[in-house]
């Protein structure tokens, strides 16, 4: 009799999976891994649907496993996925459960006679299979399917119960995928833009997990050694001392944004060798993503003051009639100084400079920080244009 659950054999294994799961948010070759070992694990061919839409069946992402270059064109062509049986089945799935084939088929007979379970049977020797409704999201749902040869026989207890424990994982995975997915489209135009500037944005959220980061800062990452971004998505530089300062300082920053400390934020040089990365980090107070939820962490801008070149507010003052102090306290702002710090800069008291920075906000429409920076992003020329060389790093003394 099958076990009613895996062993401890199956620990490393099981960790394997997880950790390509993890993997995957935000890339589609790693969705195909992350599908190719959860058939592994389960000794199956596997399929994941992503955002699934619950009223028209569309999907936006299908990952493959297991299966031949053949075998995939059938499923897409005229005994494809519009006539995969399973799809009439799927409102009997409990989300977060996991159903071999008999345990949510109402009807065996009308099953087995299927035109897709025949295809299935008689050109890729498949029949058994488990599925599972991973999560739910308003009309849209995310499924995981795998199919095992006929000749092998049913999933056994132990491999279904191997599935049930990757579920909660792939939930977080695919809900990261949203995530990354509505960060791209609230925060494009600013990460793109920055690209053209040469500074590098990186975009850390509540739990101190890198959201976003554009390409430049990707550059002076591994351009510098002084600072990097782990696999497990941190923001940390190489140096330990210095580490610990940057922790801090997204904490404070953090906890500002969440309304737990009152911290705005700061500059932190960090140094490897001969090179030095400038990091500068503000709170992000609760901006709003496109479907509601609201975003609390930090922007930390990366700037290498090789090659970095400043965000201009001259096209937003003239615009927007802004006083030559409510300009230049908004281009400090957008330019990573945190307002102490520019009131220190000015000599004139924080409370002047927030008074300065709400007139302009208010001139100009502007919600937050990042509002602001979106506004002269717009407005600013390009730096350089997408084929234009970048600036040539002065050469050393010596």
């Amino acid at each position: 009799m099958a076990s009613t659950a895996f062993g401890s054999e199956d620990l490393e294994p099981l960790l394997d999976t997880v950790h390509a799961v993890y993997q995957a948010p935000g890339n589609a070759d790693g969705w195909a891994r992350a599908v190719a070992a959860i058939g592994g694990l389960t000794g199956s061919k596997a399929t994941a649907y992503l955002l699934v839409n619950g009223e028209t069946l569309h999907n936006e992402i299908t990952a493959f496993a297991g299966f031949a270059e053949a075998d995939l064109a059938a499923y897409q062509g005229p005994n494809g996925a519009q006539k995969d049986v399973r799809f009439r089945y799927l409102h009997n799935l409990v989300p977060g459960q996991v159903f071999r084939e008999f345990e949510y088929v109402t009807d065996r007979a009308a099953w087995d006679a299927s035109e897709w379970i025949q295809y299935q049977r008689e050109a890729l020797g498949c029949y058994w299979c488990m599925s599972a409704q991973v999560s739910t999201h308003g009309l849209w749902r995310d499924y995981i399917s795998v199919n095992r040869l006929e000749s092998r026989g049913s999933h056994s207890d132990r491999e279904k119960s191997l599935l049930q424990a990757v579920l909660p994982h792939l939930a977080r995975a695919g809900e990261l995928h949203r995530v990354l997915d509505r960060l791209a489209e609230r925060y494009g135009l600013v990460l793109s833009v920055l690209d053209r500037l040469l500074v590098g944005l990186v975009i850390v959220d509540a739990a101190g997990r890198v959201a976003a980061a554009n390409t430049s800062a990707h550059a002076a990452c591994a351009a510098s050694g002084a600072v990097h971004i782990t696999r497990d998505g941190r923001l940390r530089a190489a140096d330990v001392a210095q580490d610990a300062a940057v922790q801090r300082l997204l904490a404070g920053c953090i906890g500002t944004a969440s309304g737990k400390a009152l911290h705005g934020g700061g500059t932190q040089v960090l140094q490897r060798g001969d090179r030095a990365v400038l990091a500068e980090a503000m709170p992000l107070h609760g901006e709003r993503l496109s479907d509601g939820e609201m975003l609390h962490g930090a922007a930390v801008f990366l700037v290498d003051p090789a090659v970095a070149q400043v965000v201009s507010l001259q096209g937003l003052a003239k615009l927007f009639a802004l006083t030559d102090a409510e300009a230049q306290v908004a281009d400090a702002l957008v330019n990573g100084l945190a307002p102490r710090d520019i009131a220190e800069q000015r000599g004139t008291s924080l409370e002047t400079v927030r008074t300065q920075l709400k007139t302009a906000m208010a001139k100009t429409g502007a919600n937050s920080q990042l509002d602001l920076l979106r506004l002269a992003a717009k407005l600013a020329p390009p730096v350089r244009g997408v084929n234009d060389d970048p600036p040539t790093p002065p050469e050393s003394g010596g």
